[in-house]
């Protein structure tokens, strides 16, 4: 395997950042909350492989959902390493729009840019993280101008 089968470095469209911020932040609302759900429900009872009889489907539902549920766990941290990569200020105003769901009035007094300024920000964090959650997992969320 060579560097450029690893690395996508040919890729020279112009990512579009209003679509892809979009994609994202719809990502973030819907299937992150549904990981974090699925990674945070109290664990499942044990599978046990006792006395399985062939017409089982019981303990393959059981053993199918920890599974779900381990993958779950996987996903949320790779998708909060995603965004612990992103730069100190991306990072912050990132966890506060979409994690932490702040008004555009608190983001500015705890970081003291404007509304123009921590939009563009946003912007960009969003592009990065699209970025680095496309090279270590299968979700593409980044949108291209045509």
């Amino acid at each position: 395997m060579q560097l450029s089968d690893l690395l996508d470095n040919n890729d020279n469209r112009e990512i579009d950042l209003t679509k892809t911020r979009i994609k994202v932040t719809n990502f973030m609302e819907n299937q992150y909350q549904q990981l974090k759900y699925l990674a945070n429900t109290s664990p499942l009872q044990s599978v046990s492989y006792d006395n399985i009889k062939v017409q089982t489907s019981q303990s393959n539902s059981i053993e199918s959902k920890a599974i779900k549920q381990l993958q779950a766990k996987e996903y949320v941290r790779i998708i909060d390493d995603c965004i612990n990569s992103l730069d100190d200020i991306q990072a912050k105003i990132f966890k506060y729009k979409l994690l932490e769901h702040r008004t555009e009035y608190d983001i500015t007094e705890l970081t003291g840019y404007s509304r123009t300024h921590i939009y563009n920000i946003f912007k960009y964090a969003c592009r990065e993280f699209a970025k680095h959650l496309s090279l270590v997992t299968n979700i593409d969320l980044l949108e291209y101008k045509e």
